[in-house]
């Protein structure tokens, strides 16, 4: 007891002794009317229970400039040039049963705000927040959704008249892959053929042709997360293959496959979920890698990102990083690279070419709900 009142005896001494040494100053809060300059992370951060959200990030150090809040279970997408960015969002009436409205929000990246609302039939996918569900032509006049009622489908909206043209049946087939010009997209299929959809000018109007069987769906499946490049795209396999499909002719067709973890001790193969992205003027893939990989482990988090030279079909160096789920770079300047954890953190990491391409830890901040797609701008 005696030690209680002694105690109380010197708060009482000592807090208006603070009271009179320091001066009460008031916060003062203000609101800016754009974000900061300077090249950024977009970080989507999914929600399958409430509001999620694209969270922006500054390129050089991660700083958070602020959040474009949008709906549950959706996805997100940049427009050319990095300044209008796109939701495909679902919002629920009563959360768990009833009705649902499905949008294609658009916002003003330097002001954080959303400028447009475009109304979607209620039939777009409900997926983890893999970029393939949103995409849009190379010139960015029309956005692909991908549906799924379960019945696959494709609606192709104009956002600048803010309508939705048409929706194309694909039946069989799933992810959206626009060529690097004009206005089709191929779409991976279930029999391991790939199909192509080829768009008027009007964006009313789709031509389908179909390819020979590309890859085995049982033997060796293909991740939904491919890359673009040049001629068509590269997707990765469960198998650790890489296959290289060309998209510019009016049919599919398979250009080449590959090992990438041949002859390497510990059954490394690809894993995780936004697992390569492209240094395009270099030629470099980096690729997520896990080790003893067997059937099932497909995603199983990064501990390795592998940087593949894609003229020599060589591994130019292996990083070991923190269990990432996704990866992302800039493809005009892949002097960094993002990895996304599922313990709700973004990771800046430095690329550099002299070491193979290997990358080097900088600086790390934090996410919310389940983070696994991101786009790095210049």
């Amino acid at each position: 007891m005696k030690r209680v009142a002694v105690l109380a005896a010197a708060m009482a001494v000592a807090v208006p002794a603070l009271a009179e040494d320091a001066e009460f100053k008031p916060e003062t809060v203000g609101l800016k009317e754009t974000i900061d300059p300077g090249p950024n992370v977009f970080v989507y951060q999914q929600e399958w229970k409430g509001a999620g959200s694209i969270a922006v990030y500054g390129k050089d150090d991660l700083a958070f400039k602020g959040l474009m809040t949008s709906g549950s279970m959706g996805t997100m997408l940049l427009a050319p040039g990095g300044k209008t960015a796109y939701t495909q969002s679902t919002y629920m009436k009563r959360i768990t049963w009833g009705d649902i409205e499905q949008v294609l929000q658009v916002f003003d990246v330097a002001t954080l705000t959303p400028v447009k609302e475009i109304a979607l039939p209620p039939k777009a996918a409900m997926t983890l927040g893999y970029a393939p569900m949103l995409q849009q032509s190379a010139d960015g006049k029309y956005v692909y959704v991908q549906n799924a009622t379960p019945a696959a489908s494709v609606t192709v909206v104009d956002p600048v008249a803010g309508t939705v043209l048409q929706e194309i049946p694909t039946p069989g087939c799933w992810g959206v892959y626009p060529t690097g010009e004009g206005y089709a997209f191929s779409m991976l299929c279930g029999d391991g053929s790939v199909s192509r959809f080829a768009l008027g000018a009007d964006g009313k109007t789709a031509e389908k042709t179909g390819s020979e069987k590309v890859f085995d769906p049982d033997a060796d499946a293909l991740f939904v997360s491919g890359v673009k490049v040049s001629d068509g795209w590269l997707f990765p396999s469960f198998g650790g293959n890489l296959y290289h499909v060309a998209d510019g002719a009016a049919v599919p067709k398979l250009v080449e496959k590959f090992p990438v973890a041949e002859g390497v001790e510990g059954g490394w193969a690809p894993g995780s979920y936004g697992l390569a992205a492209l240094d395009a003027k270099n030629g470099v893939l980096f690729l997520s890698m896990h080790p003893e990989a067997k059937e099932g482990s497909h995603k199983d988090l990064a501990k390795e990102v592998w940087a593949i030279d894609l003229a020599t079909r060589k591994v130019l160096s292996r990083s070991p990083v923190e269990e990432l789920a996704t990866i992302a770079v800039d493809g005009a300047d892949a002097s960094v690279l993002v990895g996304l954890t599922e313990d709700y953190r973004v990771i800046r990491y430095t690329v550099d070419p002299k070491a193979g391409y290997a990358l080097t830890k900088t600086v790390e901040n934090k996410t919310t709900g389940f983070s696994m797609l991101a786009t790095v701008t210049p």
